[in-house]
């Protein structure tokens, strides 16, 4: 007795201490999650969005998890008098483990899918086939496949279980004859393993019934019809997914006639229960049809496309091209695009030029990968701070570069914990420049600059000039005993001492930090007070996903200033489904909308999803599965920032390339087949042209507004023939308009415009002088202008030393307008040879442009407090403004030029300063050129240069 007492105690100890296995990862699971997770989340403010998903997904996984541990004890019971208890427990043990982590695994759900699948609202959308609103596709039908498919591997993991025991059974009878009971045993387990295989036949019945309006997502032909085509329209989901239907169910219902007719299945012979193989030919004979359905479907929608199809398939796929037109538009959100005919003529006048002035003096001179660069070499004065791609934003409709100085501790010299967690906490201030000022050198003139801060209006005074968030991804501690650095004066260094945000206090935390950081700094530094804070997520990415991982996030964060004087991050979240039918994907998706702003104090991290597009059935849905989430009432010098994405524009800027056409048969036949223009970008590479933010006034406009744009030719062509324009003005936010050329007369597109820059002998002759002069030439966007019912391209052109950390100098302003070409040093002296008539054979090409008497552009030798340009001489006593040319001036003033000319080429040359050498030459040829042409002896000026050489 003693003996079996023993023999049960070992017995059970592996269940004892499997349950204190699963109590403990339990608790342990519930502890992290609780006591760090939640209070993590709310130090962000979003706790009660955290908690939601998390009780929902500890209840999900865990009660799987608990009933497929119970379901794989009871599964296994009927082997139990038949194998040696030793072994059914240790078979016990294993399937309990074996269910557990495989119900853990199988019912990890998602908890925000399942909160809309019982609480969304309805899409303005339904499918022309089954005529079923777009939210069952994108709510619904995901979770009933993902069910069904679930209920079905969990049937099949239990007649595997019970098979298992079933064969156990059948084995035993075989070697223990003399024992009775055994073949009702066999037919005990033989009729329950009927039964689950009929039902996962009706489930998969049930499945197959759900398949067809899975079929009405697939892609169709990936052609022309993103859809059901004719053949799955007329022929598979009215005719053939019935009878996989059918047939499935005949199979069931063979199946469970056999399990009610165990006896005839498994019949007793001799005590043995032995099955009778002509009773499965019910099952086989219905199981067969099925199989035969399927070939025939793929048989005869074959002979239906190859023989009717094809031969018609400019007419029997109509319908169906006509709802992949309407599904795309819709779910791309340019179903309402207002499309307007733009007939440019070519009388540009002073008049035009005058009344357009606000726009042309926004125009992007500046390049923005260039001011990129600039900024990091002029401003960043430390090898740790570091300047991220400068944003494109406006200031009291002045466009302007903005980008953040923050923090990159990799590159602090001497890498101690100190130094990256408790001393270098923090960036530093912003750098802006108007995208149409420069000075004598082609450098951007500042706005914000330095450090400490100075800033000129219109950028406003910053008030918090430190950046704890932004795009920093190492976390800190602050405020701390150590002064936390600002920026170097001199040999010293300015502090300040972080005021609190939205971090974790460390005071009462030190034990989870310790335990999730793997440290024990938290007990251990003596530099941490009561009012230091974990700051962690400082990158926005990470914030944004932490609080809403639902959403989809854009990756162009930028930065801006309120009117409090806070810098801030804006960065673009969308909602999304590819669940859309007949819908083409762009961005690896069907529906896509710019449905919320987050917006990111830099300073204390406080993060708010600002509700942009209230009409959005997605963001609905959202809003009312996470009440406490979206903010909906828009500060108006937030929404004053507010960009249309660069994403979103070019995936419909791309899809509008073959949807504009919304007629079927011209879609089907592609007779009117755009592609996004391109151009000649950076060292003569040719690419697609981006989309440009810029300011511009379009024709019938009374001012100039702030857009995004891109532009169209005709697939193979370069001639113009759609302007696509995104408003980002608060009022008319995202309003989309599609600028149509006429076709039937030529409107110069972006490389005709290249082309004929490039066909330029005065151009090309600078250019390649430039390039040869230990220097290179680096071209900018192309950008198209619109003044009054005329169209002129804009195109700067910079100058870059070949070697490493040269600045990139502005050298060159190009306007290529009626088919004519013209360059000057600033957009205003190119702009008033335009009005002169002074193409670039015949213009300066040199001269030091400055404010010109139209006003546009700006360069100049000196900048003062203000920041704005002013004129001054250049080498040579060259003419200071824009609008005196070369030509303009008497021989004797040329023949000075050209001398003192000489002279500065030859001290830059003796300088080592090649690229100014270049330039000097440049110049040079220029007012040689000029002498020549009023017959003024090139000889003379040569010999007097000559004469007056030391």
């Amino acid at each position: 007795m003693v003996t079996r007492m023993r023999r049960r105690r070992s017995f059970s100890t592996p269940f004892v201490v499997l349950l204190i296995i699963v109590v403990a990862v339990i608790i342990a699971h519930i502890f992290i999650d609780r006591l760090y997770g939640v209070k993590i989340h709310s130090a962000l403010g979003y706790g009660a969005v955290y908690e939601k998903n998390m009780w929902f997904e500890l209840a999900t996984r865990y009660l799987g998890a608990a009933l497929y541990a119970a379901i794989a004890l009871f599964a296994i019971r009927p082997i139990q008098s038949i194998v040696p208890r030793p072994a059914y427990r240790g078979m016990q043990l294993l399937l309990v483990v074996i269910g557990w982590f495989v119900g853990f695994a199988m019912w990890s759900l998602n908890p925000t899918a399942w909160f809309l699948f019982f609480n969304h609202k309805p899409f303005t959308y339904s499918d022309p086939l089954q005529h079923v609103n777009a939210a069952f596709y994108v709510y619904n039908l995901p979770l009933l496949m993902g069910l069904f498919g679930r209920v079905i591997g969990t049937l099949v993991l239990w007649i595997a279980v019970r098979l298992m025991a079933t064969l156990a059974a059948f084995v035993q009878q075989q070697m223990q004859i003399t024992r009775p009971g055994f073949a009702r045993l066999v037919r005990s387990q033989a009729r329950g393993l009927l039964l689950v295989l009929g039902t996962i036949l009706v489930l998969l019945a049930g499945l197959t019934y759900l398949n067809r309006y899975e079929t009405i997502l697939t892609s169709g032909n990936g052609s022309f019809v993103y859809g059901p085509d004719f053949v799955t329209a007329r022929l598979t989901l009215p005719v053939f997914s019935w009878l996989h239907i059918a047939t499935l169910l005949l199979t069931a219902a063979a199946v469970f006639w056999q399990a009610s007719h165990i006896d005839d299945v498994l019949p007793e012979r001799d005590g043995f229960a032995l099955p009778s193989w002509r009773s499965f030919r019910r099952p086989i004979f219905a199981f067969g049809l099925y199989i035969a359905s399927l070939i025939v479907t793929g048989v005869i929608g074959s002979l239906v496309n190859t023989l009717y199809v094809h031969p018609n398939q400019n007419t029997v796929e109509l319908p169906y091209i006509k709802d992949t037109i309407d599904a795309t538009r819709y779910a791309l959100g340019v179903e309402n695009v207002h499309t307007m005919p733009i007939n440019p003529v070519d009388n540009l006048s002073a008049a035009d030029v005058a009344s357009h002035q606000d726009a042309l003096d926004n125009v992007r001179v500046n390049d923005q990968g260039q001011t990129t660069s600039i900024y990091n070499q002029l401003q960043s004065f430390k090898n740790y701070f570091t300047f991220s791609n400068a944003a494109v934003d406006r200031y009291d409709n002045k466009e302007v570069y903005i980008s953040a100085r923050q923090m990159d501790v990799t590159k602090l010299p001497v890498q101690t914990w100190v130094n990256q967690t408790l001393i270098y906490t923090h960036g530093y201030g912003i750098a802006a420049s108007p995208v149409n000022r420069f000075d004598a050198n082609g450098l951007p003139i500042f706005w914000a600059q330095n450090t400490p801060q100075q800033v000129t209006p219109p950028i406003p005074q910053i008030t918090r000039p430190q950046i704890y968030f932004g795009l920093m991804n190492n976390n800190v501690i602050a405020p701390s005993k150590q002064p936390e650095f600002d920026y170097p004066v001199g040999n010293t260094q300015h502090t300040s001492h972080y005021k609190g945000g939205y971090g974790l206090p460390i005071v009462g935390n030190r034990l989870l930090l310790a335990i999730e950081q793997g440290s024990l700094k938290f007990y251990t530094s003596d530099q941490i007070t009561n009012k230091s804070e974990w700051l962690f997520d400082r990158n926005i990415y990470q914030r944004v996903e932490d609080i809403a991982p639902f959403l989809t996030y854009d990756k162009d964060a930028y930065p801006f200033v309120d009117q409090n004087g806070h810098i801030k991050w804006i960065l673009d979240a969308y909602t999304e489904t590819p669940n859309i039918p007949y819908a083409q994907q762009f961005m690896n998706t069907a529906y896509i909308r710019n449905s919320v702003k987050v917006v990111m104090d830099a300073y204390t991290g406080k993060t708010t999803f600002y509700v942009v597009d209230k009409n959005d059935p997605m963001l609905k849905s959202l809003a009312a599965a996470y009440p406490s989430l979206f903010t909906y009432h828009i500060p108006a010098d937030i929404a004053a920032h507010f960009r249309y994405p660069v994403d979103l524009f070019q995936a419909q800027a791309d899809a509008l390339t073959r949807y504009h056409m919304t007629n079927p048969s011209s879609f089907y036949n592609q007779d009117d087949l755009w592609q996004v223009a391109q151009q000649i970008y950076n060292q003569n590479q040719k690419q697609a042209r981006p989309p440009v933010y810029q300011m511009v006034q379009m024709p019938g406009q009374t001012k100039p507004q702030f857009v995004l744009s891109e532009l169209f030719t005709p697939q193979t062509k370069d001639n113009l023939n759609g302007w696509l324009i995104a408003d980002n003005s608060p009022g008319d936010y995202g309003k989309l308009t599609l600028y149509q050329f006429p076709q039937s007369s030529l409107v110069f597109g972006p490389m005709q415009a290249e082309n004929q820059i490039d066909a330029n002998p005065f151009i090309s002759q600078e250019l390649s002088l430039w390039n040869q002069q230990g220097s290179h030439v680096v071209r900018g966007n192309l950008l198209l202008i619109p003044v009054g019912n005329s169209l002129m391209y804009v195109e700067p052109v910079y100058l870059v030393a070949n070697r490493s950390n040269s600045l990139p100098q502005l050298e060159r302003v190009i306007i290529d307008y009626n088919e004519k070409v013209y360059m000057n040093d600033s957009l205003g002296a190119a702009l008033q040879d335009v009005l002169n008539g002074n193409t670039a054979s015949l213009s300066t090409g040199g001269t030091t442009g400055g404010q010109t008497a139209t006003g546009t552009g700006q360069s100049g030798g000196q900048t003062n407090q203000t920041g704005q340009g002013t004129t001054s001489p250049s080498a040579g006593n060259a003419p200071s403004s824009g609008t005196q040319t070369l030509r303009k001036m008497t021989i004797q003033q040329l023949i000075t030029m050209a001398n003192n000319l000489f002279e500065q080429y030859q001290q830059d040359t003796a300088a080592g300063r090649l690229d100014k050498a270049g330039q000097d030459l440049s110049s040079l040829r220029s007012v040689l050129s000029t002498l020549q042409s009023k017959g003024g002896t090139t000889g003379n000026a040569i010999g007097s240069a000559a004469g007056n050489t030391p």
